[in-house]
């Protein structure tokens, strides 16, 4: 982004955040759900505690959003540093703990840079108005002829400062609107007292990533740490599996054994150990036996969409569509997926003589952890810290306490600080993955080859109202309400006169919870293989089929911004349609297609697919993406956000599924798990449109559009629609 672009942004009105989920609960038996009051949306008085000029010449950021692998430390140091006059490179940016900065909203839904933007943009500018002021005033300069130099220095017309001296005594901010007590002097900033553990992010975190320096909370090392591992059951523990075994006497020939705890808050039994190489060999000694509890059922059969037909009774129904045949009716199943982040999850608690309890963790949402804790235990929330540490990854997984909430009750039973580290499989079995879903799709043509009816049924499980969170008893009360996150997407973004939207949500043996995007993308692709269907029994070009039902003038409140849409579809289709299709190899078949979306209303997206099939192989071998997601601050972290999806796109439809014919995780590592490796990536093209618009988010968006995209090339390159995702080479009629 131009640096002349971000002083424009803030003097307009970003758009308001979509209304967020807030979660009241306080009812007996939710121990995972505490009270959690609503969480404002941040202000610059609120910026104005997050940034700082140290005494050493150095700006330091409070990242108000965590750091899992999608840089919003780039991007909020790109805005701070262009608002503050400065180089990048003397802002470093850090994770607080929950006792440096007021509670902030979890990092979820793509809406960083959206909601912090202008905060943090007028914040640094009124600093910056300050500091240069101050600067201009002992140099004998006006303050718009000064610069900063990368070193930290000041200067103007051959007379300079360094900006460490500028730290001191005095100097107060004030903004129109704000508070003059709200905005705290550069001095007082630099004063307050920070946590030297503080992690730091952006640049210098990056170099430490690359040359193996601590970075995430395994390398955490406190003085008489305990190590800990727990055996989870293989079935929830709403399935009441029963330990049948476990051999104790091989566990205490372990060396570095210290303890078998049963801790009634924890699933399963807990292994100590004085240190962390003692733990795989305690896991393997230990051989626990499991009983097959009952009521433990494949959930791709739960989910069944034949099934709530059969009924006709959804969870939750709107709208009506006339009698009569259909045109197309097409059928579409979506497996359950794993997050299967980099990082296996690891949580250290430490219980201090002063009655505090301290957290360290990766986690998408720090002050829900404090709240959980201090729930569990009793105390006051000013009473438990919990410090933030950078992520490998986390696609929603993070935002449940789980491992969180063992560690404490571990610690506390130890009487000791603990480290609980969770193995891969227990990320496949104690964690929430993504429902599966199960797709009906009905849509009827008039006579001028516009869809008259539409009819989108879907049978899932719950995503927003986790059942990794909510006991069964509660989760059933959400049913009356739906779940916005399996819900996500459901409605198409095309001008249709008759809709009905239909939504089974059913609690599976499995745990589910929020995956990336929530419902977006498989909703999303079901809407746009149903798309492409209807073009081809309307005998019309997908786009110019898509583009009729862009119509500005009949489209209802869902349709947000149909020329913004129609624009990505027809960019992306003439860049494709430059490059012409390759030659076949002998028994191969190329097929092209395209898919387009809007996610959550605010971020606009098309792609083309290009894909080659032979009787042992599919491979996507080009995707181009054009990305309306708004003003763009950190154009390469968004691109690299965008390929994320559009691998997970290829994820979707050709690799990823957790099978789980007992009601259990049948797969518990990445070896046994699909994903994409590097032969399976195609040549991605990704075009960002130049737009004024407020940033509408970038972190989830492509997969509205990518997943449809790539199963729309495969129907056209086989000639055949599958019913069931993911499609293996085998699932393909012989061309």
């Amino acid at each position: 982004m131009k640096g002349a672009a971000l002083p424009g942004i803030r003097r307009r009105t970003v758009l308001t955040s979509a209304a967020g989920l807030t979660v009241t609960w306080a009812l007996p038996g939710c121990a995972l759900i505490p009270p959690i009051p609503r969480r404002p949306m941040p202000t610059e008085a609120d910026a104005a505690g997050w940034v700082r000029l140290t005494p050493g010449g150095r700006f330091e950021i409070w990242c108000v959003r965590m750091e899992m692998g999608q840089h919003i430390t780039a991007a909020l140091r790109e805005v701070a540093a262009l608002e503050l006059g400065v180089p990048p490179g003397l802002i470093d940016t850090r994770l607080p703990a929950t006792t440096d900065v007021p509670p902030f909203k979890a990092t979820v839904g793509s809406d960083s840079v959206r909601e912090l933007l202008l905060p943090l943009a007028s914040a640094c500018a009124t600093l910056r108005t300050a500091l240069f002021g101050r600067a201009g005033q002992r140099l004998g300069q006006a303050p718009t002829q000064l610069q900063v130099t990368d070193d930290g220095r000041v200067q103007a017309h051959g007379r300079s400062l360094a900006l460490g001296d500028l730290a001191e005594p005095g100097l107060t901010l004030s903004a129109p609107g704000v508070p003059a007590d709200a905005l705290r002097a550069p001095l007082a900033l630099a004063r307050r007292s920070r946590d030297a553990a503080a992690p730091l992010v952006g640049r210098a975190d990056d170099i430490a990533l690359v040359t193996g320096q601590p970075s995430y909370t395994a390398d955490i090392r406190l003085p008489g740490l305990r190590h800990a591992t727990v055996l989870h059951p293989p079935w929830r523990r709403e399935l009441d599996p029963r330990l049948v075994s476990l051999d104790e006497t091989a566990l205490a020939r372990v060396p570095g054994f210290v303890a078998v705890l049963h801790i009634p808050e924890v699933d399963g039994p807990v292994l100590l150990a004085d240190h962390p190489g003692a733990l795989p060999g305690l896991r393997q000694a230990a051989r626990p036996q499991w009983e097959l509890p009952g009521g433990a059922t494949d959930p791709h059969e739960v989910v069944d969409i034949d099934r709530a037909l059969s009924r006709d009774r959804f969870t939750q129904d709107s709208g009506r569509v006339a009698e009569g045949a259909w045109t197309v009716d097409l059928r579409l199943d979506i497996s359950m997926a794993a997050h299967a982040a980099l990082e296996p999850r690891c949580a250290i608690a430490r219980f201090n003589t002063d009655g505090t309890l301290e957290l360290w963790c990766g986690s998408q949402d720090p002050f829900y952890m404090r709240d959980v804790l201090a729930r569990d235990h009793g105390l006051a929330a000013d009473k438990v810290r919990v410090h933030a540490q950078r992520m490998g990854g986390a696609f929603g997984s993070r935002t449940v306490a789980l491992i969180e909430r063992e560690a404490a009750f571990i610690a506390r039973a130890a009487g000791q600080p603990v480290k609980l580290q969770w193995t891969r499989e227990d990320e496949f079995v104690a964690g929430f993955h993504r429902p599966p879903s199960s797709h009906q799709v009905r849509a009827r043509l008039d006579s001028q080859g516009r869809i008259s009816d539409w009819w989108h049924a879907l049978s899932s499980s719950h995503v927003i109202f986790t059942s990794a969170g909510l006991p069964r008893w509660l989760q059933a009360l959400t049913d009356f309400v739906g779940d916005p996150g399996t819900s996500r997407g459901l409605v198409p973004p095309y001008a249709i006169d008759r809709r009905r939207e239909s939504l089974q949500l059913t609690r599976l043996s499995l745990a589910t919870g929020p995956w990336r995007g929530l419902g977006a993308g498989p909703n999303a692709l079901a809407i746009e293989s149903a798309m492409d269907a209807l073009a081809r029994a309307a005998g019309q070009d997908p786009v110019a089929f898509r583009l009729r039902h862009l119509d500005a003038q009949a489209a209802g409140p869902h349709l947000p911004d149909p020329d913004r849409l129609a624009r990505v579809l027809r960019s992306v289709s003439a860049r494709a349609a430059a490059h012409p299709r390759p030659t076949p190899a002998p028994g191969e078949r190329i097929g092209r297609a395209v898919a387009c979306g809007v996610y959550k209303g605010l971020s606009y997206v098309a792609a083309v697919a290009e894909v080659r099939v032979s009787h042992d192989r599919i491979r996507v071998t080009r995707l181009w993406c054009d990305h309306d997601c708004g003003t763009v601050v950190d154009a390469q972290g968004v691109r690299a956000q965008i390929e994320g999806c559009l691998v997970w796109s290829l994820s979707m439809v050709l690799h990823e599924a957790l099978p789980a014919p007992e009601g259990r995780a049948a797969i518990t590592g990445l070896a046994g798990y699909a994903l994409p490796r590097m032969p399976d990536m195609p040549i991605l093209d990704i075009q960002l449109v130049d737009s004024s618009d407020s940033p509408g988010g970038a972190g989830e968006p492509a997969l509205v559009a990518g997943a449809g995209a790539v199963f729309n090339a495969l129907v056209d390159a086989s000639g055949h629609r599958p019913q069931r995702l993911p499609v293996r080479p085998g699932d393909l009629p012989a061309g």
